[in-house]
Order: C-alpha cells, then sequence, then structure tokens
C-alpha cells in the first residue's frame, strides 16, 4: 500500500515538474519522502503506518540514515525549485535522481513483481474506461449490469 502512494507521488511529480507547477512538486516530494522512509524502515523495525501527517508516526524512525539524508536532500532541492523555477536540464537531473531514489527503496522490499501501473490507461484507469464503454452497451442489450448496483449508485 505505502508505494502505490509513493507511485501516486511520484506521476504527481513528474506531471507538476512537467507543467512548472513547483509548489505542487514540492507537496508531492514531501509525501513521497514520507512514504518511501516508512517503506524503508519496515525492513529494520518500522512499524507500518499508512495514515499522512499522523502525530503517531516519526518516518525516520528505524530508517538508514543514508535514505533519509538522500530523502531529505532532494525535498531540500524541492523546496528551493518551489521559489525558482529550475532550467529544463536542472529539472531533469532532478527527476532523474528521484526516480532512482524510490527504485533502490523499491528493490529492497524484495517484491515478486513490479507494482502495476495504476493511475495510467494500461493500469486501473484503462479498465474503468472500459466498464464505463461497456456499460451503456450492456444496457442497450438488456443485459445485466458488470458492477453491483449497490457500487454504481450515487450517494
Amino acid at each position: 500500500m505505502l508505494m502505490i502512494g509513493a507511485q501516486s507521488a511520484l506521476q504527481d511529480i513528474d506531471g507538476g515538474a512537467k507543467a512548472g507547477q513547483w509548489l505542487l512538486v514540492l507537496g508531492q516530494t514531501r509525501y513521497l519522502i514520507t512514504i518511501c522512509c516508512q517503506a524503508r524502515g519496515l525492513e529494520f523495525g518500522a512499524e507500518p503506518y499508512v495514515a499522512e501527517d499522523g502525530g503517531a508516526l516519526d518516518p525516520h524512525t528505524h530508517v538508514p540514515p543514508d535514505i533519509w539524508i538522500a530523502g531529505h536532500h532532494l525535498l531540500k532541492e524541492a523546496s528551493e525549485f518551489s521559489r525558482t523555477a529550475p532550467d529544463a536540464e536542472r529539472a531533469q537531473f532532478w527527476l532523474a535522481q528521484i526516480h532512482a531514489w524510490v527504485s533502490e527503496i523499491e528493490s529492497t522490499l524484495r517484491l515478486p513483481d513490479p507494482l502495476p501501473e495504476l493511475r495510467s490507461p494500461e493500469g486501473m484507469f484503462g479498465a474503468i474506461r472500459l466498464v464505463r464503454a461497456w456499460t451503456e452497451l450492456t444496457d442497450r442489450l438488456g443485459l445485466p449490469p458488470l458492477l453491483p448496483t449497490d457500487w454504481t449508485r450515487p450517494l
């Protein structure tokens, strides 16, 4: 669960950097660093805790110092970018560094497979798009709904 949150934050960082939205990049970098430090600390005795901004969480407990120091360096740069936008070359270099840092942490989790892309046309969002199209077709043909009615009823 933690790394899926990290994946979403990283995608937001990529999009924000591309659009020049450096305050968004800063916020999502902070979130990404917190999540990745939590995930990395699990191997060394940290407790899993998913809710962000909880007072019961120190995301640096049990995290190897080189990991959180590198994370905070990336966060410091994102903070600088929110005040003065970087040139394209520096932004690309920073994005490559943050992707490498996240990949390093993900590799330590020893997952059997790479995480699925959820927020992309190839991932869960693509499946939702298909269900929308199929719903129209099944309604026209008088077939039962693909999803239970309780799932699709407005709240």
